[in-house]
């Protein structure tokens, strides 16, 4: 299918744009399966391919709304569209864009303030300048250097390399498809272990450097915070690097089935270990969410005590942009009247699952009644979910636990 709106958009480039939950690793894949068809390879989706995609945005927008739509137009995860933008924007524009984006993050602690800066230095950009847009710049955010430092000390930029070496393979490299330990990676760490992402390091001196040069008299302190706080992560990582190791190579052992069969699975025991790991992971992942939505606005902790309150708002959610469902699928929303079960859809849909594998397993739960059922009975069972659990915090525990 990506391969046929790939040869569509080739055809009528300035009238058609592929569209979807793809990323290049997608692309590049269609494009080899479509070769031997063709006789020639297809160019990739624009919406994927950073130099092209700029060229066609120029045309509409003025030079500083630039990197902006090309944020929002390019495909990739998180952090692969900041670090796309950062790269194809070098100057002040990029910076600025990215600078926004940071004053958007309610607090220097969220997940979405690490991956800025994971990306900014993925990019090739410069410590010292984003000390300085982070910390000291009147456009803001003006968050205070030591809560900039352990922002710092979260993407692992002092942890040494070979500290980091056993979550490579929890890693989706840039472009490429995900396998299966990333994608176990995605569910179980992007929360706690978002410096798995760095690819780069740089040595304690040239932070300490850095650090004095931005802040001054402050600069030893802080490079000492960031010093104590890496080597704690370092520590957890060496402890459990045995463990993720087996771990990894036992996800490679099931990738033979596929997910993309689950929505059409007469019964949960028809899995095959591939697809039993991503339900189970999944199951736990949208328990894990639902605590979070009980635990955050109180609006939306009552409405999840409430059937209708919550259908309401699962309703809206799934208008919104969500996956779109069949009649069937619909049916069964708009006949559930638990209220815990409405609350677990709720949950499964505010996880916005974007990688291919999570967001089948995503449409399954939502499609298939049995799979459903069977993934919130995993919830329930406590067993099941401490066993989950435990898997999560020791990786957890190679990630740090100051976050």
């Amino acid at each position: 299918m990506l391969a046929a709106a790939m040869l569509v958009e080739e055809r009528f480039p300035r009238n058609a744009m592929v569209w979807g939950d793809i990323d290049r690793g997608q692309a590049e894949e269609a494009r080899r399966l479509a070769a031997p068809l063709l006789g020639r390879e297809l160019p990739l989706p624009v919406r994927v391919d950073a130099s092209r995609l700029i060229e066609r945005l120029r045309a509409r927008y003025a030079a500083g709304a630039l990197p902006g739509a090309f944020k929002r137009v390019f495909l990739g995860e998180a952090s692969e569209q900041h670090e796309a933008m950062l790269r194809a924007f070098p100057g002040e524009d990029g910076a600025r864009e990215w600078q926004r984006a940071l004053a958007e993050c309610k607090s220097p602690a969220s997940l979405g303030a690490g991956r800025l800066v994971i990306a900014w230095l993925n990019a090739g950009r410069g410590l010292r300048d984003a000390c300085r847009l982070a910390c000291l710049a009147p456009e803001g955010p003006r968050f205070s250097p030591e809560d900039f430092v352990a922002i710092l000390a979260s993407t692992w930029v002092a942890v040494p390399p070979p500290a980091r070496e056993p979550l490579v393979a929890f890693c989706k490299p840039p472009g490429a498809p995900h396998t299966v330990a990333s994608l176990l990676g995605s569910f179980f760490l992007d929360m706690v272990a978002a410096g798995r992402h760095l690819r780069i390091s740089i040595e304690p001196a040239a932070i300490a450097a850095d650090l004095s040069e931005v802040f001054g008299d402050r600069g030893p302190a802080l490079a000492a915070q960031l010093c104590e706080k890496s080597a704690t992560i370092e520590a957890h990582l060496r402890e459990h690097a045995d463990g993720l190791n087996a771990f990894v190579a036992s996800a490679g052992d099931v990738a033979g089935d596929d997910t993309e069969a689950l929505a059409v699975l007469r019964s949960a025991d028809a899995m095959g270990p591939n697809q039993r790991t991503w339900v189970r992971a999944m199951a736990w992942s949208v328990m894990t969410v639902l605590a979070g939505l009980r635990g955050g606005d109180p609006k939306i902790a009552e409405a999840l005590d409430d059937a209708e309150q919550g259908k309401r708002l699962l309703v809206r959610m799934l208008a919104e942009g969500a996956p779109l469902l069949t009649e069937d699928a619909w049916d069964g929303v708009l006949a559930e009247r638990k209220a815990d079960v409405i609350a677990w859809w709720v949950a499964l849909v505010s996880m916005r699952a974007s990688e291919l594998h999570a967001s089948q397993v995503c449409r399954a739960f939502l499609e298939n009644a049995e799979l459903r059922a069977y993934a919130i009975a995993v919830g329930r069972d406590e067993a099941a979910m401490r066993e989950l659990g435990e898997l999560a915090a020791k990786v957890r525990a190679g990630g740090g636990g100051d976050r």
